[in-house]
């Protein structure tokens, strides 16, 4: 809906401005949003520059002062005489249909010169003369009528083709200041304010009670300013007076703007404290798309990477713990695309100390290493060089082969005799 995208193209830009003093509302990077005026010499800002006249539209006219300079992008349909019957003209026509579709915001300011028209006023003015007002009267009473189907015809286009976008629709000044030196200008002070305010309120208040339509009463805020709002010998205000129109339309769109997000961080445990600290987060914030922390102070960009991806730590149920004194961030995005970023610093944790005579722990037993098996194969014995003369081996297998048949050869003997001895006993 266009007035929901006119809200948040407002508040983002608001925001911008707030925290970066500059959401500044020129930057290329931020989306303006689109205003379309219709109207007059007025809207045209008539006189304002020496060069404009019927060429080109003044810088300085009401439409581009809204809220601030350079604030919207600007659509002018204006001219210098032109009429309701103009305006309607210009909202039928297929030309103008793509910037009323895609429109944020109207102004309308419309009216003035269906009256004087009908009043013959220029003449009136050329011929420095009064007139009798009652002559006036039914002339002012068909002409605001043809005013008021007019401007029920433009409300009707617009609305076919932009459904809610605000329309601000300006009420009709009196350019006649009150005079007592003068009696012409006395004159036109008081055929002025006979005629104005009666159009005012039978045919442009009524707009007030249509939804989405906003009157803007430029009546009211010249009414004896005249001397500094409008041009000398003119009908067309001033660089001031345009400035005033604008205010007005500033007031009336300030109030429709979404409430500001807000965001509160308080931590449950403010005492200080050995275990984890929760913050809660309390936000204003209706629908939340996005709730995220991060340690460090940082901006709304050092929640995504650079494909888009978030990558701060989720926020369950408004409330996350933190382990360590620092400072951190929180992050929302609202239903709107709005991101709100706030900080806390948690000093309160303190580190946990060892306790006063603690138990020793008793040492850890090393376990035995596991001998590393002996070898049974004898080492060899090592070679030793002899020196002087060598010495006979009496372990050689000869003479053990001696010693035994000796011994054998003796056993035998003994044996023979005493078997002899034996027989000669016989």
């Amino acid at each position: 809906m266009k007035f929901k995208r006119f809200s948040i193209l407002l508040t983002l830009m608001f925001a911008f401005s707030t925290f970066f003093s500059s959401f500044a509302f020129a930057d290329e990077n931020v989306e303006k949003p689109n205003l379309v005026a219709l109207g007059d010499s007025i809207t045209y800002g008539w006189n304002l520059d020496d060069t404009n006249g019927n060429t080109k539209k003044s810088s300085k006219s009401f439409p581009n002062l809204i809220l601030e300079q350079g604030f919207f992008n600007v659509t002018n349909i204006s001219g210098g005489g032109w009429t309701s019957s103009n305006i309607l003209a210009q909202v039928n026509d297929p030309a103008n249909e793509a910037a009323i579709q895609n429109a944020d915001v109207f102004t309308l300011n419309i009216g003035s010169n269906d009256l004087m028209g009908a009043v013959g006023l220029r003449t009136i003015i050329d011929n420095g003369t009064p007139v009798d007002p009652a002559a006036l009267q039914p002339k002012v009473e068909l002409a605001a009528a043809q005013l008021g189907k007019n401007l029920q015809s433009i409300f009707g286009k617009i609305r076919s083709l932009n459904t809610d976008a605000p329309i601000i629709l300006y009420n009709i000044y009196n350019p006649f200041g009150p005079s007592t030196d003068n009696q012409f200008n006395a004159f036109l002070h008081s055929i002025g304010e006979q005629i104005v305010t009666g159009v005012n309120t039978n045919v442009i208040s009524p707009f007030s009670n249509v939804p989405g339509t906003f009157v803007a009463n430029a009546k009211t805020v010249f009414d004896n300013n005249q001397s500094t709002y409008i041009i000398p010998g003119d009908i067309h205000p001033t660089s001031v007076g345009q400035a005033v129109l604008a205010g007005l339309a500033t007031e009336i769109l300030i109030p429709l703007l979404p409430e500001e997000p807000t965001v509160e961080l308080t931590p449950a445990q403010t005492e200080e404290t050995t275990g984890p600290v929760t913050i809660e987060v309390l936000t204003n914030v209706e629908e939340v798309l996005s709730m995220m922390w991060l340690e460090g102070t940082l901006t709304a960009d050092n929640f995504y990477n650079e494909d888009g991806f978030p990558i701060g730590t989720a926020i369950i149920e408004n409330k996350f713990e933190v382990t360590k004194n620092g400072t951190y961030t929180i992050y929302i995005l609202d239903g709107n695309g709005i991101e709100v970023v706030q900080t806390i610093t948690i000093e309160n944790i303190k580190e946990k100390t060892p306790a006063e005579n603690p138990t020793p722990t008793p040492p850890v037993k090393e376990p035995t290493p596991t001998p590393t098996p002996v070898s049974t194969t004898p080492a060899p014995t090592p070679a030793v060089k002899a020196t002087g003369y060598a010495i006979p081996n009496t372990a050689s297998p000869a003479y053990n082969f001696v010693a035994i048949g000796s011994v054998i050869l003796l056993a035998g003997f003994v044996t023979l005799q005493i078997q002899k001895r034996r027989r000669q006993g016989v």
